[in-house]
C-alpha cells in the first residue's frame, strides 16, 4: 500500500508518497489535487495518511530542504523506472548541492554519450523531486529547461543551493 501526506512550501504544495519500504513519489504544483492525481496515475490505491510519524518526518525534512538546501536528503527511496532510468538517476544523486551538470555531461558519466536524448527523457520521468536531483541538470549552453515541476522552481532550487555555497 502507498500513503501520502501533503504540506505547503514556498515552492507550492508538495506531495511525499511512501509504501512499506521507502519514499516512492515526491512531487510539488501549485494544486494539491493535481498532485495527487499524478500520484494515482502511478498508485491507483494510494491513500492520504495523516498522524503517520515516518511519513510526517520524511515530509517535514523536505520542506525543510526546499528552503535552506544544506548538504543531500538522506532518506530511503525507492526507484521504480526501466534499468535505464534508474541508472540516470543514480548517477544523478552523484551531482553535488549547487553544482549543475549538462544532459551531455550526464550521458557521459554513464558512459552513454550518445544517449543524451534518453538522459533527458529519465530526467522527465523522475517521480522523486529533490530526492533525484533532477533540477541540477542544465542545457548545454547553461540555460534552464523543463523541469516536471516548472522552471521557475529549478532556478529557485539552484539559486537556493548555490547562495548556501557561498555563505
Amino acid at each position: 500500500m502507498v500513503f501520502y501526506e501533503l504540506g505547503i512550501s514556498s515552492l507550492g504544495c508538495l506531495l511525499v508518497a511512501r509504501n512499506n519500504r521507502a519514499i516512492c513519489f515526491v512531487a510539488l504544483a501549485d494544486d494539491p489535487d493535481l498532485l495527487v492525481e499524478h500520484l494515482q496515475e502511478k498508485y491507483p490505491h494510494a491513500k492520504q495518511q495523516q498522524n503517520d510519524t515516518l511519513l510526517t518526518s520524511y515530509l517535514i525534512r523536505i520542506l525543510n530542504y526546499i528552503e535552506s538546501p544544506k548538504g543531500e536528503l538522506d532518506l530511503p527511496i525507492e526507484m521504480e523506472g526501466t534499468t535505464f532510468q534508474k541508472s540516470v538517476w543514480m548517477t544523478l544523486q552523484q551531482v553535488p548541492v549547487g553544482q549543475t551538470r549538462t544532459y551531455t555531461e550526464l550521458a557521459n558519466m554513464l558512459g552513454k554519450p550518445s544517449a543524451v536524448r534518453a538522459v533527458a527523457n529519465a530526467c522527465a520521468a523522475n517521480s522523486l523531486a529533490l530526492l533525484v536531483p533532477c533540477h541540477r541538470i542544465v542545457n548545454k549552453n547553461g540555460t534552464l529547461s523543463g523541469y516536471r515541476w516548472g522552471v521557475e522552481r529549478k532556478q529557485i532550487l539552484l539559486g537556493r543551493e548555490k547562495a548556501l555555497l557561498t555563505v
